[in-house]
């Protein structure tokens, strides 16, 4: 029988399980969480291994641990990142990590702000690959230049395959990538925290709108874009719930939206962020 799928959240409300790793059935969020004892402050889990990304407080700067931990939420490994922690991301079989930290300005909209992505080997706990010693490519041409930066991984169903944003020169690219080529082409513009849907056809994203941000999601295919309801500004790399529907970290809360630019968000769960649907 297959298990039905749960959503591992970080718990957000002030009480004695404050940033603790939290579990509920993504047909019960409001149902009573299982609470794990693991405290992160981000969070993905899939395929039998999660990435719990915390800030180590040094002397004179700051670092990142990424730690890796199984079914029983204990960790096995860790991998220290240099930097502020901000997203993180695991293939769908468990085999590869994506983290990214800050290691210049505390925000995309910082000027001059700087991030370091890795590609980490789950199973032995070590960085396989920096994105930016990645070769890319735009139009069948070398696209390579010296303010490369890269955030905002997701992963394909056969793990190999993976999108990720490129920003350089003031504008930001969709770029997909192939962890075993270490190669990337340009795919789109104006792209940024992508999200692939379950059935592999769209990338939910935000788009800069000024100084704030704006959901929509990308047809692959025909390259159509659709704005979604919601809004606000999210800056979140956003979830998708199912195919139909996608879950965003906002201020203290996740909320739930239509994927096709219908209806309105609501809140999906209180006092949670940084969700991942876990669907087998």
């Amino acid at each position: 029988m297959a298990q039905k799928p749960f959503l591992v959240y970080q718990h957000v409300a002030r009480d004695e399980h404050y940033a603790e790793i939290a579990i509920v059935g993504v047909d019960a969020p409001r149902s009573r969480p299982t609470f794990t004892g693991l405290v992160c402050s981000r969070v993905y889990f899939a395929g039998g291994q999660g990435l719990c990304l915390t800030t180590k407080l040094q002397t004179l700067a700051q670092d990142v641990d990424a730690r890796i931990f199984g079914t029983d939420f204990r960790p096995l490994r860790t991998v220290r990142l240099e930097g502020l922690r901000s997203r993180a991301r695991v293939s769908p079989r468990g085999s590869y990590g994506a983290a990214t930290t800050f290691v210049g300005g505390h925000s995309y909209l910082d000027q001059g702000f700087s991030t370091f992505t890795a590609l980490i080997d789950m199973n032995k706990g070590k960085v396989l690959a920096n994105l930016e010693k990645f070769e890319v490519t735009r139009d069948g041409k070398r696209f390579d230049e010296i303010d490369f930066n890269f955030w905002g991984v997701t992963f394909a169903r056969d793990e190999r395959r993976f999108y990720a944003t490129l920003s350089t020169g003031g504008k930001f690219y969709l770029v997909e990538g192939d962890v075993q080529t270490r190669r990337m082409r340009v795919v789109a513009e104006g792209v940024e925290c992508p999200s692939l849907s379950p059935d592999e056809t769209r990338v939910a994203f935000k788009r800069r709108r000024g100084d704030k941000w704006r959901l929509h999601v990308l047809d692959l295919a025909t390259g159509r874009e659709t704005p979604l309801a919601e809004t606000r500004s999210v800056d979140d790399q956003v979830e998708w719930l199912d195919d139909d529907r996608i879950l965003y970290g906002l201020i203290k809360d996740v909320w739930v939206v239509r994927a096709d630019g219908r209806g309105k968000p609501r809140i999906y769960l209180r006092d949670a962020l940084s969700p991942a649907v876990v669907r087998s």
